[in-house]
């Protein structure tokens, strides 16, 4: 499991694309995604959620986001509504 807390934008998204590619790395059967603490995710941070989903996808491992804020939320389902990252 792994969270995300405070403000994921353009210029720190990069931290969180290393560190989900680092966790997927060690093909998890599950890797669950906190975003309950971040304040705001960008839009460069949903491209990284969204690619590192996709890469878990080739890897077989399950990715999920638990409890989003609601603000991202939002933004995830806009994104790509139905899609399965969504709780």
């Amino acid at each position: 499991m792994a969270s995300v807390a405070g403000a994921v934008t353009d210029h720190n998204a990069w931290e969180l694309k290393r560190r989900l590619q680092w966790l997927l790395l060690s093909r998890p059967p599950v890797l669950l995604l906190q975003l309950n603490q971040a304040r705001f995710v960008g839009p460069l941070g949903v491209r990284c959620l969204a690619a590192a989903y996709q890469r878990a996808g080739q890897l077989g491992v399950d990715m999920r986001v638990a409890a989003p804020a609601s603000g991202d939320n939002r933004v995830l389902h806009m994104t790509r509504p139905g899609h399965p990252l969504m709780p």
